[in-house]
């Protein structure tokens, strides 16, 4: 019986880790801009849970076809507004997950350029994310 219990408590475990942190994720996402202003994105879905907010970062592309102007390169930069999170209870000691960010974005020029923002989030993600959504609504 203690040989059963022990196969069947490595068996739980087994069970438990594929519900758990599992592994260091990275989240590459492209955002097409076109000429200058600032923008607030729309809510960006991870399709992953974050355990704490990810590192993130971003990088810009000129879309192909342009060609800079001299004295007229784009100034940019990104950061995040808003994260989106898990509800928790106000009263409960339970931490929010992180599943999603709103962004805003600056681009300085004087020319209409197409640009492609290259976005990065990295962190702890939940290996199952199908067991996550059912056990948290």
């Amino acid at each position: 019986m203690t040989s059963y219990r022990r196969i069947r408590d490595a068996d739980s475990r087994s069970k438990l880790e594929q519900r758990t942190w599992a592994k260091n994720s990275l989240l590459l996402l492209a955002y097409d801009t076109v000429g200058s202003g600032a923008i607030e994105t729309e809510l960006i879905d991870f399709g992953l849970v974050f355990e704490q907010p990810p590192f993130f970062g971003y990088g810009v592309e000129l879309r192909s076809g342009q060609t800079l102007i001299s004295g007229d390169f784009p100034v940019v930069n990104c950061g995040v507004k808003e994260w989106a999170t898990t509800e928790v209870e106000e009263d409960s000691k339970a931490t929010p997950f992180y599943i999603g960010a709103f962004l805003w974005i600056n681009i300085a020029t004087l020319s209409s350029y197409t640009l492609r923002f290259r976005l990065s989030f990295e962190g702890i993600a939940m290996s199952n994310v199908e067991y996550f959504r059912g056990f948290n609504g």
